[in-house]
C-alpha cells in the first residue's frame, strides 16, 4: 500500500542540511517483475540518474504506496496465488526532490501442480471420506481485508481449497486465508473444502458471511446509508479515560496557549514538493491574509490561490494554506487522540492530522491519524512511519473506505498504545498495526491541509477554491 508519508517525506527533510539541490532523480526505467512463487514477487529496476545521488525508492502496488527501500529490489511477499499484481518506482534524493512514477508493470502469481502448496484443480467435492472443515469466522484488518480462519479437522490433511460466493478463489496449506480485495460494505460468503494426500476432497463447509463494514461482528453499514446510520460522527474514546487536551473552536481566534500556527522548521521549508505557503498568523499577523476563519462553532483552515501582491511574501509559492501543532505547547505518550472534520475534495488537496515526535531523536516516529488525497474522497488513509538504524520503515497506508468523507463531518481517532496502534473513523475499528517498534516517546498534534505534492498532484481546473478544511473539534484522552 501506499504511503501517505506525510510527514515521512517531512522528517527526512529536516535532517539534512538545507540544500539547494532542486532536480529530482530522472524517472525510474527498466522496472522488470517476477513472480518467484505463488506468494512472493520480485520487483527490479535501473538507477535513475540525479544530479546528487539518488536515496531511495518507493513501491507503488496497484496504483498506491506500497513501501519504501533503498536498494534497487524489492521482493512482496504479501501477494496471493493465482493474482494479478502490477507495480511502479518513484525515486527520491536527499533533498527530497521525487521524480514521478515509472511506468507500470504487471506480473500474475503462479499456482500449479509443482507447487506443493496448491492442490490439483478443485473438482466437486463428492465424497465423505475427508473431514469437513468447520468453526470458520473472520477477523477484519481494514475495510478491503479480512483473515478468514477456521478449526482444522482431523486426519490428513494437505491442505483447503476456498470459496467466495461459490467461486473457487485459492488453495492455502494452512487454515487461514487473507482476503485483500473486498469492498468495504459488501458481503462476502466463505466456504472451505479440505483435501488430502490421496487428492480425496471434503464437502464444502458451513458457509461463513462477513462484511469488512461490520461493527462488533453485527452492526453493518453501506455506502449509500453511511451517512443517516447512527453511529456516524460516533466516538471511540475508551472507557476509563480522561479528557487531557481539547479545542471546540467555540470562539473567533486561534487559542496561542495551545496552538502554534506554523511548523516547528518555520514557513519558509516547502516539503514533498507541495505547492503551499503556510501563513504563520500568530507570529506574522500583518502577513496580509490568514487561513483561519471562525464562526463560533468550528475552525476552517482555508487554502487559496495566492494573490499577487502576496507572492514575493509566500516564497512564489501559487497557493496560501495553513497548519496547526501543540509542539512546546502540548505533548502526550500513549492514549486516543481524535478529530471531527468535513474534508475538502479536488485534485491536489492533501489534508491531514497526525503526530509528530516532541524531540528529536534517531527514531523519529511519526503517526498518521488521518490523510486525506481530495480526489480519492471515499478513502481515509492510516500510516506509521519510524526510523530503524537510520532506515526509514513505514507501515503500508492503511485504507479506511467508505463514503464520500467531503460531503459531512465525520470523527478520525487513533488509539495509541504501548506496542499497537488502532485507528477508528465514526467510532468503529477500521485498522490496526501492532509491532515492539511502536512509538513510546512524547509526541505532539499537528492538522494541516496542503496543496499539490508527489502524492497528490498539483490541483487542476476541476479543484475549487478556496478549499476548506472544516473542523469541529480536536481533543486528546489519557488512562
Amino acid at each position: 500500500m501506499r504511503s501517505t508519508c506525510f510527514g515521512l517525506c517531512l522528517l527526512i527533510a529536516i535532517t539534512f542540511p538545507a540544500s539547494a539541490d532542486t532536480q529530482p532523480p530522472s524517472v525510474v526505467n527498466g522496472v522488470s517483475v517476477t513472480a518467484i512463487s505463488s506468494t512472493a514477487v520480485r520487483v527490479t529496476w535501473n538507477r535513475p540518474w540525479d544530479d546528487q545521488s539518488v536515496a531511495g525508492y518507493n513501491v507503488y502496488r496497484n496504483g498506491s504506496y506500497f513501501a519504501t527501500v533503498f536498494d534497487t529490489n524489492f521482493v512482496d511477499t504479501d501477494v496471493l496465488p493465482k493474482s494479478d499484481y502490477r507495480y511502479g518506482i518513484v525515486a527520491f534524493d536527499n533533498a527530497k526532490n521525487f521524480n514521478t512514477v515509472s511506468n507500470e508493470v504487471s506480473v500474475r502469481t503462479g499456482g500449479d501442480d509443482n507447487d506443493d502448496t496448491v492442490a490439483p484443480p478443485p473438482p466437486e467435492p463428492d465424497n465423505g471420506t475427508v473431514s469437513v472443515a468447520d468453526g470458520l469466522f473472520a477477523e477484519i484488518q481494514n475495510g478491503n481485508a479480512a483473515v478468514i480462519k477456521w478449526r482444522a479437522p482431523s486426519g490428513n490433511v494437505k491442505g483447503y481449497n476456498v470459496y467466495r460466493n461459490n467461486g473457487y478463489m485459492a488453495t492455502v496449506p494452512t487454515p487461514e486465508f487473507r482476503d485483500n480485495n473486498m469492498q468495504w460494505g459488501e458481503d462476502y460468503r466463505y466456504q472451505i473444502v479440505t483435501f488430502n494426500e490421496a487428492n480425496q476432497f471434503s464437502q464444502k463447509s458451513e458457509a461463513l458471511t462477513v462484511n469488512t463494514a461490520n461493527v462488533q461482528g453485527d452492526l453493518r453499514q453501506d455506502n449509500d446509508a453511511v451517512q443517516n446510520d447512527p453511529v456516524v460522527n460516533s466516538s471511540a474514546v475508551p472507557a476509563g479515560y480522561s479528557l487531557v487536551f481539547s479545542d471546540e473552536f467555540t470562539g473567533y481566534s486561534l487559542d496561542t496557549s495551545k496552538w502554534n500556527s506554523s511548523y516547528r522548521w518555520g514557513p519558509g521549508w516547502a516539503i514533498n514538493g507541495e505547492k503551499q505557503y503556510y501563513v504563520d498568523r500568530i507570529n506574522n499577523p500583518d502577513f496580509g491574509h490568514s487561513p483561519f476563519e471562525f464562526d463560533g462553532n468550528t475552525l476552517t483552515i482555508s487554502a487559496i490561490r495566492t494573490p499577487d501582491h502576496l507572492a514575493a511574501s509566500a516564497n512564489w509559492q501559487p497557493y496560501l494554506s495553513g497548519a496547526l501543532t501543540t509542539f512546546n505547547k502540548f505533548k502526550m505518550r500513549y492514549g486516543y487522540v481524535e478529530i471531527r472534520a468535513k474534508l475538502p475534495k479536488g485534485r491536489g488537496l492533501w489534508s491531514a492530522f497526525w503526530m509528530l515526535h516532541q524531540t528529536d531523536n534517531d527514531r523519529r516516529p511519526e503517526i498518521d491519524v488521518l490523510e486525506y488525497i481530495g480526489d480519492q474522497p471515499n478513502t481515509i488513509f492510516n500510516t506509521y512511519h519510524y526510523y530503524d538504524n537510520w532506515n526509514l520503515r513505514s507501515t503500508p497506508s492503511y485504507e479506511a473506505p467508505g463514503p464520500d468523507y467531503s460531503a459531512d463531518f465525520h470523527t478520525y481517532g487513533m488509539k495509541w498504545e504501548p506496542g499497537k496502534i488502532t485507528w477508528y473513523v465514526d467510532g468503529v475499528a477500521r485498522n490496526t498495526h501492532i509491532d515492539g517498534n511502536v512509538a513510546w516517546e512524547d509526541m505532539y498534534l499537528l492538522v494541516n491541509l496542503a496543496v499539490g505534492g508527489w502524492w497528490p498532484g498539483d490541483p487542476d481546473g476541476s479543484t475549487v477554491f478556496p478549499a476548506q478544511y472544516k473542523i469541529d473539534y480536536i481533543r486528546a484522552y489519557q488512562p
